[in-house]
């Protein structure tokens, strides 16, 4: 995989790197609007704590 044919899925800019499941560019802007869109490193485990919640109610 060539990532850098890739384009930032936050602001279109070429791609510099593959962090929380996006291609993003290097700007810390996206890479920090990535992080929150898939909930941080541990994203899984919060989605999975948020449907756990929904079941309840």
């Amino acid at each position: 995989m060539d990532i850098e044919k890739e384009k930032c899925q936050i602001c279109g800019r070429p791609a510099k790197n593959f962090q929380f499941a996006v291609f993003v560019c290097d700007r810390d802007e996206c890479v920090e609007q990535a992080m929150r869109e898939r909930g941080g490193p541990a994203g899984h485990i919060k989605a999975k704590r948020e449907a756990e919640e929904r079941q309840k109610k």
